[in-house]
C-alpha cells in the first residue's frame, strides 16, 4: 500500500490547484532603523511641590433644588361634594372614556358638578370631600405617592381600608383600561359600591 503524497490529498479533497499569485506582491519600503536616543542630554522636570492645593468649597447658594412634584390629575367632584373621582385625564379616546364615566357614575346615583382638569392633592381637602374613588394606576401614584398595579391596590383595600390622610380611598380600574378590557367591569362595579356604602358608613 502505497502513501499518498500532500498533492494527493489535496487533490482527493478537490483543492488542487493551489492558488497561485498572477502578480508579485508590491514592493514595500521598509521602516528606517530607528537610532537611539540619548537620555543624558533630555532635561529632567522640575519636582511636584510637596504642598497639595486643596479645591474651592462649593458655593451651595447658587443651587436650586426642586423636589419632583407628582403630575396633576383630574378631579370630579359630586354636587354635594361627598365623593371626589380622581383620575388619569390623558388616556383613550376621550368622547368614549367620558360616555363611560358617566354611565359608572349614573350608576351609583352621582353626579358631578365640579371637574378640574389638573387637580392637586391639596384641593381635596379644599372642597371638604368624604370619601376618594381612584380610578387609575397613574391618578393612584399621584395621589398615594406609591406606583403599583390596580390589582395590588384592590387586594390591598379588600383586607384593610385605605386611607389618604384621612379621607377614605377606593381605588379601581380607569374607564379607558375598561373600554379594552370589558371583563374588568364587574370588579369596577364591586369597588364603585365598596365607595358607596363607605359613604352611607359615615
Amino acid at each position: 500500500m502505497s502513501l499518498m503524497t500532500r498533492e494527493d490529498v489535496l487533490r482527493e479533497l478537490e483543492l488542487l490547484p493551489v492558488w497561485q499569485l498572477k502578480a508579485p506582491l508590491p514592493n514595500v519600503p521598509q521602516m528606517p532603523a530607528l537610532t537611539p536616543v540619548d537620555t543624558s542630554v533630555i532635561e529632567k522636570a522640575p519636582p511636584l511641590p510637596s504642598s497639595v492645593i486643596e479645591p474651592a468649597p462649593l458655593d451651595n447658594t447658587d443651587v436650586e433644588v426642586t423636589a419632583t412634584a407628582t403630575p396633576p390629575f383630574r378631579l370630579l367632584i359630586s354636587d354635594n361634594a361627598s365623593m371626589a373621582f380622581a383620575l388619569d385625564s390623558n388616556s383613550g379616546d376621550a368622547q368614549d372614556v367620558e360616555t363611560l364615566l358617566s354611565n359608572m357614575l349614573k350608576a351609583i346615583n352621582i353626579n358631578c358638578s365640579i371637574d378640574i382638569a389638573e387637580a392637586t392633592t391639596a384641593m381635596l381637602a379644599e372642597h371638604g370631600v368624604k370619601v376618594v374613588v381612584v380610578m387609575g394606576e397613574v391618578a393612584a401614584h399621584s395621589l398615594m405617592g406609591q406606583l403599583q398595579t390596580i390589582d395590588d391596590w384592590r387586594s390591598a383595600q379588600s383586607a384593610t381600608p385605605v386611607y389618604y390622610q384621612s379621607l377614605p380611598v377606593v381605588v379601581t380600574y380607569h374607564p379607558a383600561f375598561l373600554l379594552k378590557n370589558t371583563v374588568y367591569k364587574a370588579k369596577a362595579w364591586v369597588d364603585l359600591c365598596t365607595a358607596k356604602r363607605m359613604l352611607q358608613g359615615l
